[in-house]
């Protein structure tokens, strides 16, 4: 058990119920009274006992001498400690193993271990969690009792923790799943299972990177544990991530368990989700190239540009060309060049031309076509002030 500190809440609560029982006690003849109140005040002092932050336990200190008295011992006389206003002795758990104020303290040491509790500006620990804790022990305590349970330890009270935990979760109360489960985890860091089913309560409310952690921890601790594995599956399912949950979660969770139908049909399903995405990426690929502009070739030329030409250029393209200039009728998808009193060169196919070639027309296109400036303010292949394209 780590040691305590003395800012520790167990430490004060221990402090807060033995200054309560050194008030209860009645000074012997002969013993220094005085003394004893200074020995009162320099333990208040030290663990910072003062009259708010005994308020804060809102409940009588637990009594030293319940504790230390026998539930059968009767042999205590009428002049003996009040116990009257001190905690039934006889409705004290029969404990086996640790007492429950040792037990106590090891749960509220392991909280502060994992930094639990938030602290208020004056240092101390947050009243409303410590309170919300020792509910949750006294909780965890009663059905150890009421189950019968047998040895009352860390490692029985960290098991009850976890069932109280998959009780929250069969409730959908995911985030007093997760308290509870941490509280287990606390008291034994080293079970792969507390680890694996906090991390279906954090998946449950879509914190996956928390519940990718808590699996890998779980698998860190148990390598053959298929179920840690098979929910490090369904986190990264729920973050999109269809491969990594087939690779990394699914089929290791089938390795270790080849007959878990459940599994299978997670793999199943990831699959046909990855299949989905794929097309859907291609898809997207194949809308891009579509969506370029449709009037420009592959190597960014127009695909058709028509411009004035004098008639010894003419008569070159037409030589180009050849007989009539139709290089489509064969029905074939070549480069075509139509000659008319300007010239139309279709460049459908200009990503299947030279670059030689391709540079020139552009070229070209550059050097003739400034012959028409002046006469049209219009963008070539649109239609008055509205930029809509021509009919030609």
């Amino acid at each position: 058990m780590a040691k305590l500190t003395t800012e520790s809440p167990v430490c004060r609560k221990i402090v807060h119920s033995f200054l309560d029982f050194l008030d209860s006690v009645q000074v012997a003849p002969g013993v220094d009274e005085e003394g004893l109140e200074v020995a009162k005040e320099c333990m208040k002092e030290a663990f910072k006992i003062t009259s708010d932050s005994a308020r804060d336990y809102n409940s009588k200190p637990v009594s030293l001498v319940s504790i230390f008295t026998s539930p059968v011992d009767e042999s205590s006389s009428s002049s003996g400690p009040d116990l009257s206003n001190s905690v039934d002795a006889s409705k004290e758990p029969l404990f086996k193993g640790t007492c429950r104020d040792e037990l106590f303290g090891q749960l509220f040491g392991a909280l502060e271990k994992v930094r639990y509790f938030n602290t208020t500006p004056n240092g101390d620990d947050d009243p409303a969690q410590l309170e919300k804790a020792t509910k949750i022990f006294h909780d965890a305590i009663s059905e150890m009792e009421s189950s019968g349970c047998q040895k009352f330890d860390a490692k029985s009270l960290a098991e009850t923790f976890k069932c109280q935990g998959n009780k929250a979760m069969q409730s959908q109360q995911y985030l007093e799943a997760i308290e509870l489960y941490s509280f287990a985890i606390a008291l034994s860091d080293e079970n792969a299972v507390f680890y694996c089913n906090r991390a279906a309560a954090y998946t449950q409310i879509s914190m996956c990177s928390e519940a990718i952690k808590d699996c890998l921890k779980s698998i860190e601790i148990d390598a053959n544990y298929s179920k840690a594995y098979s929910r490090l599956g369904l986190a990264y399912y729920a973050q999109g991530k269809y491969a990594d949950a087939i690779e990394k979660g699914f089929k290791k969770a089938l390795e270790l368990d080849p007959h878990n139908e459940s599994v299978k049909e997670n793999i199943r399903v990831a699959e046909q989700k990855l299949r989905e995405e794929q097309r859907q990426r291609r898809n997207q690929n194949t809308s891009t190239g579509r969506n370029q502009d449709p009037g420009m070739g592959g190597q960014g030329i127009p695909s058709q540009f028509s411009m004035p030409l004098n008639p010894d250029m003419m008569s070159m393209f037409m030589n180009m060309a050849g007989n009539g200039g139709d290089g489509n009728r064969n029905g074939t998808n070549e480069p075509e060049i139509r000659v008319g009193g300007n010239i139309n060169i279709d460049l459908g196919a200009a990503d299947q031309m030279p670059e030689e070639f391709s540079g020139a027309l552009r070229s070209m296109m550059q050097m003739f076509g400034g012959s028409q400036e002046g006469n049209n303010n219009n963008p070539q292949g649109t239609n008055g002030a509205h930029g809509r394209p021509s009919g030609n």
